[in-house]
């Protein structure tokens, strides 16, 4: 995308910005940083220069677009109902254009291109998650056909912190005797890394692949743990597949009696809301009944949530372009959970998880941080939970 596409594109939207600063307190890195290049308003007055070619793209406009989160906070208390985010990432677009975003994009690029996921591992080892499911058969996830298919996407997948989440849904899964495969290592990258890079275009040969293995298994619905890929199949995949959430799955199960909790969990704890989940996609409710379901446990809310949530500072890709902000803004998250007066915080995304809990450990803070399938694992009373 080049500055005249730009222009014809967001033009109108980024003139409705009036810079009444509304936008400010909700912004996660204006907050962490303080300075108004890192706020939506000045974010859209460096789109709007750059259209009205007052304003060459450079490194410094490069820091400014690159170091949003794509939380979409400030398009939720607009008072113009300005898509922010929706113009940063077509800005985005245009800077990789010219030559000005971050380099350790091609990188990503290229890793997609050869092992398709953003970890640079073999494909294979798509599966190694399994190793967490007691006794589980070799192959036995992995069926020629059925009509439910867990995508499980390659956070999940590849990193150990959170390889817990994909054995968990497994689990539900299995106890609530749902026919279900996954795709193992011909289930490739979604694509929304590239969305983030500026580089939605290369999306293309990601969407075509997984919708082509849905088609082979006869699938029918997708089942999703990755709030991000979640919003990616319903945003920018063209299908009349049933796509659901692991939560949305999860409240349902739990409502038709399929899946019953009885283990008591007694502890007070809170609920972060995804940005690509919530805000970005409309999910709130069921992850909130599946945790009322819990029995014992005590439910505070966050005084910002819903789709006021801040987010926790993994979105956006500015955790690989600028992991120290990444970091201020997940600190900010965890002293907000504590400051509610809760012991653990729940989420439904296995970025939020890594991005908590890797801040809470370097920093000694004492908060436990869950993923919502490991509570329902926990509450089913699984022997090997």
């Amino acid at each position: 995308m080049n500055i005249v596409q730009l222009k014809k594109l967001s033009y109108d939207e980024v003139a409705k910005c009036n810079r009444c600063g509304f936008c400010l307190p909700s912004c996660p890195t204006y907050n962490a940083v303080g300075q108004e290049p890192y706020s939506p308003r000045g974010r859209n007055a460096i789109t709007r220069f750059a259209i009205e070619e007052k304003l060459p793209l450079s490194d410094d406009t490069e820091r400014s677009i690159f170091t949003c989160l794509g939380c979409g906070a400030c398009t939720a208390v607009c008072l113009s109902s300005v898509q922010t985010k929706d113009l940063i990432f077509q800005n985005r677009e245009c800077q990789v254009d010219v030559g000005f975003y971050p380099k350790i994009a091609d990188r990503l690029v290229k890793t997609l291109e050869k092992n398709r996921n953003i970890s640079d591992d073999d494909p294979e080892d798509r599966n190694e998650w399994q190793e967490l499911i007691k006794d589980l058969p070799e192959g036995a996830l992995e069926k020629e056909h059925a009509d439910v298919v867990f995508f499980v996407g390659c956070v999940a997948s590849f990193f150990p912190l959170v390889q817990n989440i994909p054995a968990n849904m497994a689990k539900i899964m299995q106890k609530a005797g749902i026919d279900f495969t996954i795709l193992g290592g011909e289930e490739w990258c979604c694509g929304f890394p590239l969305v983030g890079t500026g580089m939605p275009e290369k999306l293309e040969e990601m969407k075509e692949h997984n919708l082509q293995k849905m088609a082979d298994v006869g699938a029918k619905t997708v089942v999703f743990t990755c709030p991000s890929c979640f919003h990616t199949w319903r945003h920018f995949y063209e299908t009349d597949l049933k796509l659901m959430h692991a939560t949305q799955l999860m409240a349902e199960l739990i409502q038709e009696g399929k899946i019953k909790l009885t283990r008591e969990k007694n502890i007070t704890a809170t609920y972060h809301d995804p940005c690509d989940l919530g805000r970005n996609t409309g999910v709130y409710e069921e992850p909130r009944q599946v945790i009322q379901a819990i029995p014992g446990l005590t439910f505070k809310e966050l005084p910002m949530n819903r789709k006021f949530s801040v987010c926790c500072g993994g979105g956006g890709n500015v955790e690989m372009t600028d992991p120290d902000l990444s970091a201020k803004v997940a600190q900010s998250k965890l002293d907000s959970v504590r400051a509610a007066g809760a012991e653990m915080v729940i989420t439904a995304c296995q970025q939020c998880v890594r991005t908590m809990i890797s801040r809470a450990r370097r920093q000694k803070i004492d908060v436990q941080v869950k993923d919502l399938t490991e509570l329902v694992v926990e509450a089913m009373g699984s022997d090997d939970g």
